[in-house]
């Protein structure tokens, strides 16, 4: 069992076209889990971290998003 984390780094706050800016993306940090449960249980962990970090690099952001989601491993 994995997890895979979705975040968005919000830099600004407007549609695109009015000139908003975002980094969006996935990562997987290689955490295994043995179980379903173990997974959902501390994902909130490497979330917090993803945003813990993201703010240190990105200061000036208006928000940070970090979702995990488990699942199989898909070797």
């Amino acid at each position: 069992m994995e997890v895979l984390v979705a975040f968005c780094i919000i830099l600004v706050e407007e549609s695109r076209y009015k000139g908003g800016k975002s980094i969006c993306n996935f990562w997987n940090p290689g955490v295994e889990f043995k179980t379903y449960e173990e997974c959902m249980k501390d994902k909130k962990l490497i979330e917090d971290y993803i945003v813990e970090e993201a703010w240190k690099i990105h200061p000036k952001a208006v928000k940070i998003y970090a979702k995990g989601v488990c699942g199989e491993n898909a070797k």
